[in-house]
């Protein structure tokens, strides 16, 4: 629609719009996916250790979960891996491993925030390709900058406010007679 098209319910049997938006999407869907920490996207797995024998300067080889696309953070917070083009990760730690990590989920999941904001990037994407006027890309980009921000506000609203209670470095301290937030004396 926002390229003055009537609206696509398929992407198959269309006219040229409608096939370059189907050779489209699988990019920027991955790329949109990736782009932030969408939480609808997201889960935890226990990795699967693999059998193999890990280079030399690694204990453990785990296998990435199918259809990994970004890594979040592994449980525990280890510091030392790494995760190469053969799709798995290397490790100095033997052990239960678990990652939060970005994945493509099926279209059925994504939120309407989601779908307002992946349908302004399409059409951003076409504009120049297919748009009738070359006015298009500008409006359109400037759309899908504001709609992928409130897309990202509201999905930061489902999100808990963590903080770090304990701050070594601040509560540790002893400077000139000065000590750190907690401490007694």
């Amino acid at each position: 629609m926002q390229l003055g098209h009537k609206p696509i319910s398929s992407l198959s049997g269309g006219d040229s719009l409608v096939v370059a938006a189907d050779q489209i999407y699988d990019i920027k869907i991955t790329s949109c996916l990736t782009r932030s920490n969408w939480r609808f996207a997201t889960q935890i797995q226990q990795l699967s250790v693999l059998a193999e024998t890990p280079p030399p300067q690694w204990k453990t080889t785990y296998a990435l979960p199918a259809g990994y696309l970004k890594m979040l953070i592994l449980y525990p917070n280890i510091y030392n891996w790494d995760v190469y083009s053969d799709q798995k990760i290397y490790a100095q730690y033997q052990g239960d491993l678990y990652m939060e990590y970005v994945f493509l989920p099926d279209v059925s999941m994504f939120p309407p925030h989601f779908v307002d904001y992946f349908t302004y990037e399409i059409s951003t994407a076409l504009a120049l390709s297919n748009a009738q006027k070359a006015e298009y890309y500008p409006l359109l980009n400037a759309q899908r900058i504001q709609q992928q921000g409130l897309a990202m506000a509201i999905e930061a609203q489902n999100r808990p406010n963590f903080h770090q209670v304990d701050i070594p470095m601040l509560t540790q301290r002893n400077i000139s007679n000065y000590q750190g937030y907690g401490l007694t004396t």
